[in-house]
């Protein structure tokens, strides 16, 4: 795949990994969590698809850069605590590679830490859609919102914000 590849299936996803897999030939296995909008793709949760795959690998290897995959450390996306937890394996099966994603209430809160517009319109179709469910989004947002931003005002009145405009008809 290159850089004008748009993963906008599951199987685009997977497939990228095929590669990956191969390249490693064999190497210890190697965890790697898919987050981003792509773990949402391989939720099978939206096809709106994703122009790159964040991951956020166990250990560092060379040819997660030469297939184009953004690599991150787990702190970057302020992922709510026990995401690994609840993270779901991809079904296909690798040699080198042990893929999982991340559960899309995760990538929600990730989407409400950087409150950037698209952010704000995926967080409300996420709602209505019923790819997250709020009530367990209200379960896990104040620890959350305590965890990285210290109990911040401002990601209260995002949150009630996103939440109000999910439940209106007003907002796309």
């Amino acid at each position: 795949m290159n850089e004008d590849d748009v993963y906008d299936s599951r199987e685009s996803i997977l497939n990228l990994f095929d590669e990956v897999d191969r390249d490693l030939n064999g190497q210890l296995p190697i965890e790697v969590y898919v987050v981003g909008y792509s773990a949402i793709v391989l939720a099978r949760k939206n096809n709106r698809g994703s122009n790159d795959v964040n991951i956020i690998p166990s250990r560092f290897s060379r040819v997660f850069a030469r297939h184009g995959l953004e690599i991150f450390d787990e702190h970057y996306f302020y992922l709510p605590a026990g995401y690994k937890s609840r993270a779901h394996e991809a079904e296909r099966t690798y040699r080198s590679l042990i893929v999982k994603y991340a559960d899309p209430h995760d990538i929600w809160f990730t989407k409400l830490g950087a409150f950037r517009t698209k952010d704000q319109t995926d967080m409300v179709e996420m709602i209505r859609e019923g790819i997250v469910d709020p009530r367990k989004l209200d379960d896990l947002f104040e620890q959350w919102n305590e965890q990285w931003f210290n109990g911040s005002d401002e990601l209260v009145q995002n949150y009630a914000e996103v939440r109000k405009n999910a439940a209106s008809n007003d907002h796309p």
